[in-house]
C-alpha cells in the first residue's frame, strides 16, 4: 500500500461518516518506506476532529505515531487519543497509548481512525438528538 492509497481510505471513511460537513486531508511521502497523513473533519455541531498519523508502509503497514484530537467549537478538548511518550501516562497499562478527556488520562487500546470517527459522530448524534 502507498501513502496515497492509505489517504484514499481515510477520505472514504470521512465521506461515509454522518454529520461531517467539511474536511481537509493532506499527505506526504517520506521515502523510502513511510508517509504522513494529516487533516481535520468538521461536524455539523461545529466540533472538529484533527488527526495525524505517521506510517511505515514496507515491509508491512504500521501506524508508528498518531494523534486524534476532538475539540468543541470553542477549541476546548472533548477527547484526544495518541501514543506520545507522555510521562503522565507511564502508569497506564496501555502505555504509550492513552486517551485524554476532560477528566484526565485513561488507558486506551489505540483505536483506528475509523473507530475515532465513529466515536465523534456518536457524540454529535447524541447532542443533536
Amino acid at each position: 500500500m502507498s501513502v496515497a492509497d492509505y489517504a484514499s481510505r481515510i477520505r472514504s471513511a470521512i465521506l461515509e461518516t454522518p454529520h461531517i460537513v467539511s474536511h481537509s486531508l493532506g499527505y506526504e511521502d517520506r521515502p523510502p518506506v513511510a508517509g504522513i497523513i494529516k487533516g481535520s473533519a468538521t461536524f455539523a455541531d461545529g466540533t472538529v476532529l484533527h488527526f495525524k498519523e505517521y506510517l511505515q508502509f514496507h515491509p508491512t503497514s504500521i501506524r508508528l505515531k498518531y494523534a486524534y484530537h476532538y475539540a468543541a467549537e470553542t477549541g476546548s478538548l472533548i477527547f484526544r487519543y495518541d501514543n506520545a511518550r507522555d510521562p503522565a501516562a507511564r502508569g497506564l497499562p496501555t502505555y504509550p497509548h492513552h486517551r485524554h478527556s476532560r477528566t484526565g488520562l485513561e488507558a486506551s487500546s489505540g483505536p483506528s481512525f475509523s473507530e475515532v470517527l465513529r466515536e465523534a459522530a456518536a457524540l454529535v448524534k447524541r447532542l443533536r438528538g
